[in-house]
């Protein structure tokens, strides 16, 4: 994976398509998906594990019955390009949280982003009562 011009190497993250819809929309004022995404876990960030725990659903499908899906996770692929400061703060979250980025980043975007929040509408989804 190539630098990129601040450094350090781009992450990826897989959201749903109704999370990118969101998020493109508050890029259209021209933020990028980077600075979104720092301003949602800024937004969160004194509850960030309640915020992760509490997206732990299942797809409901026979197949998908013992997955653990959280929400705002997808097929899509964003990029977030962090600067240094910037990734080594990400890294000490996901040591705190015990995940990794692409498990707990879709659900603080989903927490924070305005629009209809996963699993609004989405009969698919099944989110247990007790996690």
């Amino acid at each position: 994976m190539a630098l990129w011009e601040g450094g350090t190497e781009p992450w990826t993250v897989f959201v749903s398509d109704a999370l990118q819809s969101r998020l493109d929309a508050c890029c259209a004022d021209g933020r990028t998906a980077t600075a979104v995404a720092f301003e949602a876990i800024e937004a969160v960030h004194d509850r960030l594990p309640d915020v992760v725990r509490g997206a732990q659903a299942r797809l409901r499908s026979p197949h998908a019955r013992d997955e653990v899906h959280y929400l705002g996770s997808g097929p899509v692929q964003v990029r977030i390009r962090p600067d240094a400061e910037q990734a080594a703060l990400l890294a000490r979250w996901s040591e705190e949280l015990g995940a990794p980025i692409t498990t707990w980043l879709p659900p603080v975007l989903n927490a924070h982003l305005p629009g209809r929040v996963e699993p609004e509408n989405m009969p698919w989804i099944v989110q247990d009562e007790q996690r």
